[in-house]
């Protein structure tokens, strides 16, 4: 779900206040939700891969075949004119159980806080690079 936010500013000259407006307000600033930006991020041409690889896991055992292909424009050494379009394949292989491991790797790990277990590491001059 999407939030919502309503903005608004003070008018310190120019324009708007020669003009007789003090405040300016916006509509509602709607931000995308965290699944509508994976969604766009997952869509993007350099990660189409895993996206495809996860739709094709899930519900199934690895070893099914993930393939998705994408129309790209040929190309070319001329400047103008017309370019066919190609087809691209993106993935086209057999899945493997390291593929879930390496996807839920990427989408739960930042969830999960690390610890250094009973004895962290010595960081006595509270350097952010962890030097002892």
């Amino acid at each position: 779900m999407a939030t919502s936010k309503n903005y608004s500013a003070v008018v310190k000259g120019g324009f708007w206040e020669t003009n007789g407006v003090g405040t300016l307000a916006n509509h509602p600033l709607v931000r995308p939700s965290a699944r509508r930006l994976v969604a766009q991020w997952l869509g993007g041409s350099k990660l189409m891969y895993v996206k495809e690889l996860a739709d094709t896991l899930n519900g199934v055992a690895p070893g099914a075949v993930a393939s998705k292909s994408t129309g790209v424009v040929s190309a070319s050494v001329e400047l103008g004119g017309v370019r066919p379009i190609v087809q691209a394949v993106v993935v086209n292989r057999a899945t493997t159980a390291t593929d879930k491991q390496e996807i839920d790797d990427d989408f739960y790990t930042m969830t999960n806080r690390t610890t250094f277990g009973a004895n962290p590491p010595a960081n006595l001059d509270r350097n952010p690079l962890g030097t002892r």
